[in-house]
């Protein structure tokens, strides 16, 4: 297992509205796999971030592209492998 961040831009947020609990619900489930670590929107608004835990990079490029967001053209969606290093009780590979 490993770890990646996901950078969530915008492409069209016309469709925001539309698609926003479909997107928030996707990202729930996968939550409730321990695939989905955490996830949010920047304070200043200008792009989101969801880490997720799994098994290659190609897996959370599908994941990603399921998502409601990606299917609608709403979010773009760029995923980077994070080796990352967690503090004592925290994010620990189980």
């Amino acid at each position: 297992m490993a770890d990646f961040a996901v950078l969530v831009t915008e492409l069209d947020n016309s469709k925001r509205d539309q698609y926003f609990q479909d997107h928030m619900q996707y990202l729930d489930r996968l939550r409730e796999q321990g695939i989905v670590l955490a996830n949010g929107k920047f304070a200043d608004g200008s792009l989101g971030l969801i880490l997720f835990r799994a098994e290659s990079q190609q897996v959370v490029e599908d994941l990603v592209n399921q998502s409601p967001f990606a299917v609608h053209g709403v979010r773009q969606f760029d995923v980077k492998e994070w080796p990352s290093k967690w503090a004592e009780g925290f994010g620990e590979q189980v």
